[in-house]
């Protein structure tokens, strides 16, 4: 994951948007269900139990704005240093994000999901079926077998069950997050916190931090 800063533009931005319209559409919701992500792409240190679950669309423009000025911030803070594990959800919404998204999971069926993940955010504006395969050149991947893992359609399953996660926790548009805790011996996480929207970093390192604090009986 690339580290770009420009966290005080979009701090700027939500402080007005405050100000004159009220709540923030990213306030913390209550604690809600349990949810599987099975195989879905993570990034994580040694065994954290507190888990950050980005809910994206590869072409959401500030889906884009958080992978690039508050996730490397959670990255740098969190998830390098081993206290927090991410974990990526689909929710394409779209036109070109569906397949988007299986050209994502196709590059991590090669290792390489998060430099995919990156390179489609970089050019969210330009995700045709017809240019996907060159950005699997550019990153370094196997072409022959990304195509034919495309073509094939056999990341769809598990777009559309990310889609249904969604839909159970309730987010009709993107980013979202989840905070929660991961279920010991399960790919369960129960969730404590979950908001739509994409928040300051600053507030979400403080909700991280409190999750992250000695709990007292």
């Amino acid at each position: 994951m690339k580290i770009r800063t420009r966290a005080i533009f979009s701090w700027g931005i939500t402080v007005i948007l405050v100000l004159f319209f009220g709540s923030p559409s990213w306030a913390f919701a209550k604690k809600g269900p349990k949810i599987s992500v099975g195989n879905d792409p993570f990034l994580k240190e040694g065994s954290p139990e507190l888990v950050l679950v980005e809910v994206s669309d590869f072409q959401c423009i500030v889906c884009a704005r958080g992978a690039g000025d508050v996730m490397p911030q959670v990255y740098d803070k969190f998830i390098r240093t081993g206290k927090v594990e991410l974990i990526y959800l689909d929710l394409p919404l779209h036109k070109d994000s569906f397949k988007a998204a299986e050209a994502a999971g196709c590059a991590g069926d090669q290792g390489k999901f998060w430099e995919m993940h990156d390179r489609l955010f970089e050019n969210l504006q330009a995700l045709g079926p017809d240019q996907l395969p060159g950005y699997a050149e550019e990153i370094g991947l196997d072409v022959a077998a990304f195509r034919k893992c495309l073509d094939s359609g056999r990341q769809a399953g598990g777009i559309r069950e990310d889609m249904r996660v969604a839909q159970i926790l309730g987010f009709t548009g993107t980013p979202a997050f989840v905070l929660g805790r991961r279920l010991p011996g399960s790919d369960k996480v129960q969730v404590l916190e979950s908001f739509q929207g994409l928040p300051p970093y600053e507030e979400l390192e403080k909700k991280i931090n409190a999750l992250l604090a000695p709990q007292t009986p």
